[in-house]
């Protein structure tokens, strides 16, 4: 099978997504794959997983999470994750629209995360996304103390 993303190599790295019945999955090459992808070290992949984890903005039973650079690493609950998302959307809509309008077809969030120009991007925009959603959650009174 050929990588989705060149199309010149041989895909060895499979992601799937499954969200409610709908699967998609991303068959890439190594040199296609997001950095550190091809040499994942399952173990230390088992350590950030979100199993006893606490959303980072209400404390609630996190569901998901993301490794920021330096090894730290945030999780979320999916009502905060929902709203971080959205945050993250609008950030990504008026500072790099040009991301988005790079194929006329439909472009899946797995396909736009191995993009080079959006990982670069990437690291910045979820730092301010994260600030931005503690600074909503503390306007609005559902957090004191974020």
């Amino acid at each position: 099978m050929l990588c989705a993303k060149c199309q010149k190599n041989e895909a060895t790295i499979h992601f799937t997504t499954v969200v409610g019945t709908e699967e998609e999955t991303v068959d890439l090459c190594k040199d296609c794959a997001p950095p550190g992808i091809a040499n994942l070290d399952l173990e230390k992949a088992k350590a950030r997983s979100t199993i006893g984890k606490k959303c980072e903005f209400c404390g609630a039973k996190a569901y998901s999470g993301q490794m920021l650079a330096g090894g730290e690493a945030i999780y979320w609950c999916f009502e905060c994750g929902t709203e971080l998302m959205s945050i993250v959307t609008e950030l990504l809509k008026t500072e790099r629209p040009d991301l988005l309008r790079r194929s006329k077809e439909a472009v899946s969030f797995l396909s736009l995360g191995s993009d080079s120009d959006f990982q670069a991007w990437s690291e910045a925009a979820s730092r301010r996304s994260l600030q931005l959603l503690k600074e909503k959650r503390r306007q609005d009174g559902r957090d004191e103390q974020s």
